[in-house]
């Protein structure tokens, strides 16, 4: 149990993925199903999106970008500011790393979408 709280914020995932199924319930007793499940489904996507961009911030995408010599910049100058090449290598070819922030919107996104599949069957 102290391994899932340390990977994604448990509470808030359960909390949340309790609230779905309880809009689900309520879908399949009365209120139109295919709103309820186009609602779920269009939050499981808005998270999914989230949790990419979460992903994304942390992927070093702008890391070594070339920068040229300035007008009046000095040789000695620009040598000391110039990129060092395998340092940023290194750092863009690290592992993808999820954060608690990505790793929960993925759950939460997938279990919406899967509880909207569900629905409409």
């Amino acid at each position: 149990m102290n391994q899932f709280k340390k990977k994604y914020y448990f509470k808030s995932v359960s909390v949340i993925q309790i609230l779905g199924l309880l809009i689900a319930i309520m879908a399949l007793i009365g209120i139109d199903k295919v709103l309820v499940s186009n609602i779920l489904f269009m939050i499981g996507l808005g998270t999914i999106c989230l949790a990419v961009v979460d992903i994304l911030l942390g992927a070093h995408l702008l890391a070594g970008w070339f920068r040229h010599k300035k007008k009046g910049e000095t040789d000695d100058e620009y040598e000391q500011s110039k990129i060092k090449i395998r340092e940023v290598g290194r750092m863009k070819n690290q592992p993808v790393r999820f954060s608690r922030f990505g790793r929960s919107m993925l759950i939460i996104g997938a279990s919406y979408i899967i509880l909207a599949i569900v629905i409409t069957l």
